[in-house]
């Protein structure tokens, strides 16, 4: 399990060796602000609104979705849509700051296995993995 392999001594079982993506902050952030706008085309507001009419716990982890707060307040009259919309962003921001420092403490760089790779402005590719697979040994 991963927890099993979490606690495990590093030089027990198989070794393990992660890929880690990273693209420039830059660059994420004009992604998180594109995909805002995407879902925001695609009714992103009517299904906050459908959601929030549920008789949902506010503890549930549905009801802690990343951007669903700040769209709420929107709703709610407490923010101008482009106060949520900057909030959102700056949230999912934060997310993925998290999501980058748990791999830093989960996969020990020092260990071997961990490799960061900082991909610029490239989609998922046959290109990318060219670049990747020669480090991995």
């Amino acid at each position: 399990s991963l927890a099993d392999w979490q606690t495990a001594p590093r030089e027990a079982g198989p070794r393990v060796q992660a890929i880690v993506l990273l693209p420039p902050r830059a660059l994420l952030a004009e992604a998180i602000s594109t995909r805002l706008a995407a879902m925001l085309e695609r009714g992103v507001l009517e299904e906050v609104a459908a959601l929030l009419a549920l008789p949902l716990d506010p503890a549930l982890p549905a009801m802690k979705a990343v951007a669903l707060r700040e769209l709420a307040a929107h709703l709610r009259g407490e923010a101008s849509l482009d106060q949520a919309l900057a909030a959102a962003a700056a949230a999912t921001r934060r997310y993925a700051k998290r999501q980058e420092t748990w791999f830093r403490h989960q996969l020990d760089a020092k260990s071997g296995n961990l490799i960061t790779t900082n991909i610029i402005n490239q989609q998922f590719s046959a290109k990318i993995m060219a670049d990747i697979l020669p480090k991995i040994t």
